[in-house]
Formats: structure tokens, sequence, C-alpha cells
């Protein structure tokens, strides 16, 4: 097995930047995902640690053996892509074993013996004698991974392959494609626009926006503490509520209150919002009227329009919720509170600790 590095990567295209220095390292075996909005550098970042892409400057090191020069077909990678790619004239069987014998050279009772254990492990050995056009997309999507892994590469690359199925078939898949890069010692590498994904699948998460990673940590950790704005409005769902104060430090929930300087954007979790008494006040209590009330299980997820202007989401029971127009009031505990600098998107921390905050007492009033 092999980890992957990749130092200083950029690439450019003309005068356009896809990816701006990325320094990431991938552990032997881990599996971490790459999660970014579309045109945000990830599938061509995969495409380079895959040698389908050069970079214009940096490296890629497999186990710490530099791949500069190393053609696809050397670099010890497999692929899943996310249109299959299965060759429609040939039944699955011949598809699995195609790469395995004229790709690694092995003998094709060998390739036929890899092919039928895969299958076997991923429950589709009954399809090997069909062709393509002659089964559904999850099917095909599990021969096309079946095909990835029989090649028992030591990094096995995904560039979205649950895109196109549908959403019981792509909940079921991505757990199979976890616990299987994890029964194989695989590093996988998965590139996506879906965080339930990334976060369903990975050990650790690589958010990159614009060609540059924002924040690396396991999904908890990005879920706990996004570390800039990006990743604050990215991550979650709803995503974080992020409430910025105007050139005279108000915002809805501070209103001309000593310390909610101007150049400070709030966020809070929608489930880190009480429902209170409309009367209540508090520098971190929340106004306004309810607007939109999605049902979200045995939760509602409420949007409420704040009287400073702001729609904020906030999570209540079901037989809690209130109607639509009605006032009501929430209130988030000020260690629940994110601050983050509107200037940097950097996070300071919370409205306790957070210094630009902290310092002029704002963390009072509760």
């Amino acid at each position: 097995m092999a980890g992957v590095e990749l130092h200083g990567i950029r690439k450019t295209f003309g005068d356009v930047v896809a990816l701006d220095g990325i320094d990431l390292e991938i552990g032997d075996g881990e599996n971490l995902a790459v999660l970014g909005p579309s045109g945000s550098g990830k599938s061509t970042l995969l495409r380079i640690i895959a040698g389908l892409e050069t970079e214009s400057e940096g490296e890629v090191r497999f186990g710490g053996v530099s791949q500069r020069g190393v053609p696809p077909h050397l670099r010890d990678c497999a692929i899943v892509f996310q249109h299959f790619a299965l060759y429609p004239h040939l039944s699955s069987l011949e598809n699995i074993t195609l790469g395995l014998r004229h790709g690694l050279g092995l003998p094709k009772a060998e390739a036929e013996n890899r092919a039928h254990d895969i299958a076997r492990r991923m429950q589709v050995e009954h399809l090997l004698s069909r062709r393509p056009g002659h089964m559904s997309g999850g099917q095909r999507q599990r021969i096309a991974l079946a095909r990835a892994l029989a090649r028992r590469s030591s990094i096995v690359l995904l560039d979205e392959p649950l895109s196109g199925l549908d959403a019981q078939l792509h909940a079921v898949l991505r757990l199979e494609i976890a616990q299987l890069l994890r029964s194989v010692g695989a590093t996988g590498v998965n590139v996506t626009h879906d965080q339930l994904d990334a976060m369903a699948m990975a050990d650790r998460i690589a958010v990159i926006n614009h060609g540059r990673i924002e924040q690396v940590g396991t999904p908890d950790e990005l879920y706990a503490a996004p570390q800039t704005l990006f990743v604050a409005s990215f991550i979650g769902a709803p995503p974080m509520n992020l409430l910025p104060a105007d050139a005279r430090g108000e915002s809805s929930f501070f209103a001309a209150v000593e310390g909610a300087g101007p150049g400070v954007t709030y966020g809070v979790r929608a489930e880190d919002l009480a429902l209170v008494s409309d009367g209540s006040v508090g520098a971190w209590t929340l106004h306004g009227v309810v607007g939109l009330i999605e049902p979200a299980g045995r939760d509602r997820v409420v949007q409420m329009t704040t009287d400073h202007g702001d729609t904020v989401a906030f999570r209540c029971e079901v037989r809690g919720t209130p109607a639509a127009g009605e006032r009501v009031a929430v209130r988030a505990r000020p260690e629940d509170v994110h601050v983050y600098d509107s200037a940097t998107g950097l996070r300071q921390g919370n409205a306790v600790t957070a210094p630009m905050v902290a310092r002029r007492g704002a963390g009072v009033g509760v």
C-alpha cells in the first residue's frame, strides 16, 4: 500500500489557474474526500494524481516516491469514473479482466479468478455474463468498481462515482464503497460535490474552493469548527447561518450593542438556536417572523426573517413548530456562536474566546 503526497501543486490552463499551491498528505490506507463545488479544481487534482494531467508546478509522490514523468499506466492507481466507462460490447467479466490481461499482463485464468473473487465480495457474481446494456445503473457502477478493485492497486481514485444514481441506491452504494476500500486496505481519494457522500465515506475531508484547500479535517471537525466562511457555508444541511455586522457594528445578533464592531460575521448552526419567549432580550437572541417551514423527519427546519433583514434557519420539534407569519425569538449560547473576520473569512473562535468580540465584552448579556 502507499500514501499520497502533494507538494505545491499548481495547474494553469493558459491564464486560468485551476490549482494554486495544493499541499496535501493522504495516509497509507486512508480514505480522503476532496469536497468542493463545480469548477473548484477537484477533478483536475484527481487527474494529476492519476497522471492524466501534468502539474504546472509541484510534485506528486506515492509512498514517498516521486511520480514526475511516470505515465498513467505505470502508476499504481485504479480509477472509478462518474459515467462507468464500460465497454458495451463486452460482458461484465470481460470488462473486469480486460485491464488485468492486457494492462497488467496476467494470464487469463488468474485474471478471471480475480474477477470472480471481487464480484463475489460485491455480490455481483451473477452479473458477470451480462453486458452493460442489460444492467441497471447501480449494477454497472458495481461492475466499474469491481474492475478498479480487481487491479489490487495501492491507490483507488473515485471521480464522483455516485452522482448519476437514484437517491436510495446512492445511499447504499456509498456505504458499500467505503467498506470495500477499508477491507482491501487501499488508499482512497474520492472527489465529490456532495457533502453527504464525503461525510459518510471519508476518514478526512479536504474542502477545496477556487483551486485552494480551505480546510482539511475529519467530518466532525469540519462541522463543529469550520475555519473559513466558505467551509461554514458549504458544510451542513442547512448550512450555518452567517450574520454579518454592518458598518455601524449592527447585526441580527446586536443592535448598536457594545462589542459588536464592524468587520465581524457571526455564524450559528440551526440546531444551536432554541425557541424562547418573544419578549426575551439578550446579546444572543434573534427576533423575527417565520417564513418557510421544511419537514425534516422528527424535526422541522424553520426559516425566519430577522428584524435586521437576515434569513435564519433553526430546528424545532414538530409539536412546538410555530406557524408561518408568527413572530418568534430564538437564542444561542455564546459558546455556540462562531466568529469570523469578514475581510479574511477566517474563524477567530467563538463568541466567548474570539479576541475581536471577547475583549469588548460582547459575550455577556445572555
